[in-house]
C-alpha cells in the first residue's frame, strides 16, 4: 500500500465547548486507542478530509505522527454532523507490530469479462470481506482481473488473492462476481431448441380414406 501520514497533536482540553472552539480553528477532536487505552488529540480538518478525498478505505494504514513519536493507525469511526457533513470527531485505532487486527477489505474488479463481450450479464456481488490481519501483510483492497470470466463462469472468495496468514471471515463460499445468461440468451436458446426439436420430429402420418 502506498504510504500514508498525518500529524496530531495532543488535545488536553475536553467537553463540548473546547470541541466547538477547535473546530472554529479548522481542528478536529480524535481519539487515539489501542492497548487498552485512548489517547485524547486532534488533528487539521482540511488534512482529514484530504486523506478520505484520496480515497482511504476501513483497512488502509496510517502512519500518524504526534508528539514526534509515529504510530500505525486506521480509521475506525468518522461522526459527522448531519445538517452539514462536517467532521465531527474522528476515531483512530492503533496497532501492534506482529498482532492481528479484524477489519474490513475492500474488493476490486479490473477488466471486462469475456462473458461481457458476448451477451452475458457480468455482476460484482461481493465488494468487501472481514479478514484478520498483522498490520505487515494488511492491503485495503484486493483487486481480480475478470477478463477471462466467460458466460457461465464465477469468481468465489476462496479464490481471491490474498496472504496465507490472512483469516477470511465469511459464511459459506460465496460468489463475488460472475457472468451469466441474459433473458435475450435464454430466449434465444429456447427458440434455437425449439426449431432444433421440431425438425427433428418425424412428419404425422395422414389419415386413411374409408
Amino acid at each position: 500500500m502506498e504510504k500514508i501520514s498525518i500529524k496530531a497533536q495532543t488535545r488536553t482540553s475536553k467537553g463540548k465547548g473546547p470541541a466547538r472552539r477547535m473546530r472554529v480553528e479548522g481542528l478536529v477532536p480524535a481519539n487515539i486507542i489501542g492497548n487498552g487505552e485512548a489517547r485524547s488529540a486532534s488533528v487539521v480538518e482540511k488534512e482529514i478530509q484530504r486523506l478520505i478525498d484520496s480515497g482511504i478505505r476501513k483497512a488502509t494504514l496510517i502512519d500518524l505522527e504526534l508528539d514526534g513519536k509515529t504510530e500505525r493507525v486506521f480509521v475506525k469511526e468518522i461522526q459527522r454532523f448531519p445538517h452539514t457533513g462536517q467532521i465531527r470527531h474522528i476515531d483512530f485505532f492503533k496497532v501492534t507490530p506482529g498482532k492481528k487486527i479484524l477489519t474490513t477489505v475492500a474488493i476490486k474488479t479490473s477488466g471486462v469479462a469475456k462473458g461481457s463481450k458476448a451477451g452475458g450479464q457480468f455482476e460484482h456481488l461481493v465488494h468487501e470481506i472481514k479478514v484478520k490481519s498483522t498490520p505487515e501483510d494488511l492491503t485495503d483492497v484486493i483487486t481480480i482481473d475478470v477478463s477471462g470470466l466467460d458466460i457461465g463462469g464465477m469468481i468465489k472468495v476462496s479464490e481471491l488473492p490474498h496472504p496465507a496468514s490472512w483469516e477470511i471471515l465469511v459464511n459459506g463460499d460465496p460468489i463475488v462476481a460472475s457472468c451469466s445468461k441474459t433473458k435475450a440468451i435464454l430466449a434465444a436458446e429456447r427458440a434455437e431448441k425449439a426449431e432444433a426439436d421440431s425438425k427433428g420430429k418425424p412428419a404425422a402420418k395422414k389419415a386413411g380414406k374409408k
